[in-house]
């Protein structure tokens, strides 16, 4: 009997070319379908790697199948799902195939089982989310692809020079299974490529950046297909690493802080990715059996989370124009479902009770009950209350606040209500009976998240975050709907740095067109000293320095006759 031992991603890769062919009636079906044949062929799988090929002398292997892609490709999966049915609510075929071949190349890389498939199929999948961003009509959608490219592009060369140490230092093959060292040449390489796959302090502006600059659905792809794929390949080659917890951190810190004071709500959601991105790099960091279950359940409901907030939030932007908090006075009223959506989805995010974030978030927790990690805990700890006032808090406010006009019910499509519903539900499903992602973990984990304990410690940190954020609303000490424009890293990026590379690139250009006339005139005057001195020679009775000059090559002659005797 012929095993079946076809990658789950390529399927969703054939269908990005099918797609553009098809009607638009077709397309979320196919989009919807293509997840479910891929998730068939995960699931009817055993552990195990496929057979291997040889290229060069190196190992390839496209399929190799354990309990930590596993997870990840269930995720991933169903969020495919939840955005192919979103998906029909618009008009868009390039995207459609642009998220198909996304999603595709990020599954492909969770299951290949080699590095250079794992840098190629990356690769495609880099292209693929800057194709995602070029497909979006929102204003200066293509400068934020571009952008996009060249971070993309920093990364595949930071992962071919990587390789390539890795395999001249005279290591086994390039298998994907064994751990690197970041102290190699090819192993810092490497972590360095996944930091800005992971959005890590300095890269993160290319996070919030692609999102906004992207369509509803294409935001949520993005938000779904990118940062997460380095946070397993992370878990795969650097666990234990001690600099992941300092990384980790400062990516909550600074995920922390945007997501609270941005007042466009796809681009805090995208600062929340970060923060919960930094959580699991912490936790990997950690390097426990514990801690790295914690990172990857938590992943995990991550991706359903925020894949649930961004489907909403693009309703939301595909039918009222905008997704800032101080422009959505009254969408309570003239979108009642989606507002109700909207508020399940900050709960979500926040790691309520009863969602899919609680029940791995407890788990984080208890993994970094530890003294030397108790600023660590503490972080953890605060992520769910911040997050809590700055997106769920915030967005209610928002939405139920007086119109400045009476506007008629304008809903958002129901393929997308459908699409951002089926994403929540899912976490309400999960947070409820936790015990079957727990049991996906590659750990055996038995842990009881509805202890009394647990639920009273979050249940007071939300309530208390939500009472501050209130009386801090409430005494106009917090922000009362006014659009504001915050300034990160990409501001220095884009302005100082930018304008010292142009300057230093004219600068460039001007010495070498200096260098250039200077070489040329020299090569002038020296032809024409030669043409001179032949000229004296043929007319030696011309000046009076011509008989010397006659005279100097006569010997010159002579004394070269005299050396070659």
């Amino acid at each position: 009997m012929l095993a079946l031992t076809l990658n789950p991603g390529f399927v969703p890769i054939a269908a990005s070319l099918l797609v553009l062919a098809l009607p638009r009636n077709l397309r979320p079906a196919t989009v919807v379908l293509s997840a479910l044949a891929a998730l068939w062929l995960l699931l009817d799988r055993e552990f195990g790697a496929a057979a291997a090929m040889a290229q060069m002398g190196l190992p390839v292997v496209l399929l190799n199948l354990d309990a930590l892609n596993r997870i990840f490709g269930i995720a991933l999966l169903i969020a495919l799902i939840a955005i192919g049915i979103h998906s029909g609510g618009r008009r868009n075929r390039y995207e459609d195939a642009a998220i198909l071949m996304l999603a595709g190349s990020a599954v492909s890389a969770l299951f290949v089982g080699d590095l250079i498939s794992f840098v190629a199929v990356t690769a495609l999948a880099g292209l693929a989310a800057a194709w995602v961003v070029f497909a979006s009509a929102i204003e200066n959608a293509s400068r934020a692809g571009a952008r996009l490219l060249i971070w993309h592009g920093l990364e595949g060369l930071l992962f071919l020079v990587g390789v390539a140490f890795h395999l001249s230092a005279g290591a086994q093959g390039s298998v994907f299974t064994q751990q690197l060292d970041v102290r190699t040449i090819g192993g810092a390489f490497i972590f360095a490529a996944l930091m800005i796959q992971i959005g890590a302090p300095f890269a993160h502006v290319w996070v919030k950046d692609a999102i906004s600059h992207a369509s509803g659905t294409g935001g949520a792809a993005l938000s779904t297909f990118t940062t997460m794929l380095g946070v397993y390949a992370l878990a795969r080659l650097f666990p234990s690493e001690p600099m992941l917890i300092v990384i980790g951190a400062a990516m909550m810190v600074v995920g922390a802080f945007y997501a609270v004071a941005e007042d466009d709500l796809r681009r805090a959601g995208a600062y929340a990715i970060t923060l919960q991105t930094g959580l699991c790099v912490a936790l990997i960091g950690v390097g426990t059996p514990l801690a790295l279950a914690a990172a990857e359940g938590h992943a995990f409901s991550g991706i359903l989370s925020f894949v649930a907030l961004q489907l909403v939030l693009g309703g939301i932007l595909d039918r009222f124009g905008s997704a800032r908090a101080s422009q959505l006075a009254g969408i309570g009223r003239t979108m009642p479902v989606s507002a109700l959506l909207l508020i399940g989805c900050g709960l979500a995010v926040s790691a309520g009770p009863g969602l899919a974030l609680y029940a791995t978030h407890a788990v984080a927790l208890e993994a970094t009950l530890q003294w030397e990690l108790r600023w660590l805990w503490a972080l953890i700890w605060a992520a769910p209350a911040i997050l809590f006032s700055g997106i769920a808090l915030r967005a209610t406010l928002a939405a139920y606040a007086p119109a400045p006009k009476s506007l008629p019910i304008n809903e958002a499509p129901f393929a997308m209500l459908l699409g951002g519903g089926l994403a929540l539900f899912l976490c309400f499903a999960i947070g409820l009976a936790p015990r079957w992602l727990y049991n996906l973990m590659p750990a055996d984990l038995m842990f009881q998240p509805f202890a009394l304990d647990r639920l009273a410690s979050q249940f007071e940190i939300l309530g208390a975050a939500g009472i501050s954020y209130l009386l801090l609303w409430k005494l106009r000490l917090a922000p009362q709907g006014t659009a504001r424009q915050l300034v990160d890293i990409d501001a220095l990026y884009r302005g100082p740095l930018a304008a010292a590379g142009r300057w230093a690139g004219v600068l460039a250009l001007r010495v070498y067109g200096a260098w250039q006339d200077w070489t040329r005139g020299m090569s002038d005057r020296f032809v024409l000293s030669l043409g001179k001195m032949a000229s004296a020679c043929d007319r030696p009775y011309v000046r009076g320095s011509a008989g010397a000059v006659l005279f100097a090559c006569l010997g010159a002659m002579l004394l070269l006759m005299l050396v070659v005797r």
